[in-house]
Formats: structure tokens, C-alpha cells, sequence
């Protein structure tokens, strides 16, 4: 218990509101120190998910164009000002997480951002090809001029890597 300014009488109450302030000061101290790694779309947040298989990769970058599939983690340089475009076909599986065969969504997930971004797909189906195109920039939270380590993934095995050496105008 907490004493007054003398230390002769113990507060009635006050031992209970310090104990109530010292836990809220050490729960938002844990709360800020925690970090997000991933944003975007969780898998469970796609309808009647099917998961598949990152089967083909196409990188354009300017008017020259890489394979990460056939030439895993290859690495290409490029201005930290422009952009490339990615597309990539997602095979699914016979069925959807749900085990039916309805119209629904997949999932991809990706480090191309500086941080990992999980999206979902729509159009897909049982046993289809989905393509997907996306357009990458350079990520604001990495150093102007470094070597940026890429991933695309899916629920399934078979990653796909490929590294960036960005460089300034």
C-alpha cells in the first residue's frame, strides 16, 4: 500500500490505482513495440479460396524480359525512378478450400513492396490458369540505391525469387 506524504497512514485505494496505472503503462508499451511484417489480404479473407501453384513468371523490365522460373533468382538493375511489370498464372487446384468446384478467388502473396502483401484474385475456378499482372515501383521504406530480395508465393510449394539493383537517376 501507498503511504501519505509522511509515511505514518496507508491511502485506502490508492494501492489499487497504482497497480491499475502501472499495468496499462506496461501494456501500451508492449502494444507500440510490436511491428507489422505483412498487410494486404489474409487467405481467409478470399471467398472460396483455391490454392495453386505459381507456374509461370514473366518480369519486363524496359524492353528486356526475365524469367524467374527458368532462371531462379536472377537479379536486373533498375532506376529507382521507373517501374516493371510482373505477370504471373496461378494454376489451381481441382477443388476450393471449401471442397466444392463454385467460382471464387485465389491467393498470392509478395515481398515486392518492402514488406509482405497478401492478395486475393477473383475469377478463379477448379482446375484454372489465372493470370495476373501487377506493376512494381521502387519500395519507399528501402535504401535508394540496394539490392532488393523479391518473393511471390502462394499457399503451395515453389516459391519464385529474383533480386533488384536499384540504383539513382
Amino acid at each position: 500500500m501507498l503511504e501519505n506524504a509522511f509515511g505514518t497512514k496507508p491511502i485506502p485505494g490508492k494501492s489499487m490505482l497504482a497497480l491499475v496505472f502501472i499495468s496499462i503503462l506496461f501494456a501500451s508499451l508492449g502494444i507500440s513495440t510490436s511491428q507489422a511484417f505483412a498487410m494486404g489480404q489474409a487467405p481467409s479473407t478470399c471467398s472460396n479460396r483455391y490454392d495453386g501453384t505459381i507456374t509461370a513468371m514473366k518480369i519486363i523490365v524496359g524492353h528486356r524480359t526475365y524469367d524467374p522460373i527458368t532462371n531462379p533468382d536472377t537479379t536486373f538493375q533498375l532506376r529507382n525512378d521507373r517501374s516493371y511489370t510482373v505477370t504471373f498464372t496461378i494454376h489451381t487446384t481441382n477443388q476450393s478450400s471449401q471442397n466444392n468446384t463454385l467460382a471464387g478467388d485465389t491467393w498470392y502473396d509478395t515481398s515486392s513492396p518492402g514488406y509482405q502483401l497478401g492478395e486475393c484474385v477473383t475469377g478463379a475456378g477448379s482446375n484454372q490458369d489465372v493470370a495476373v499482372t501487377v506493376t512494381e515501383t521502387h519500395p519507399g521504406n528501402i535504401a535508394p540505391q540496394t539490392i532488393q530480395n523479391v518473393s511471390w508465393k502462394t499457399l503451395m510449394p515453389g516459391d519464385i525469387t529474383y533480386n533488384i539493383k536499384w540504383i539513382n537517376p
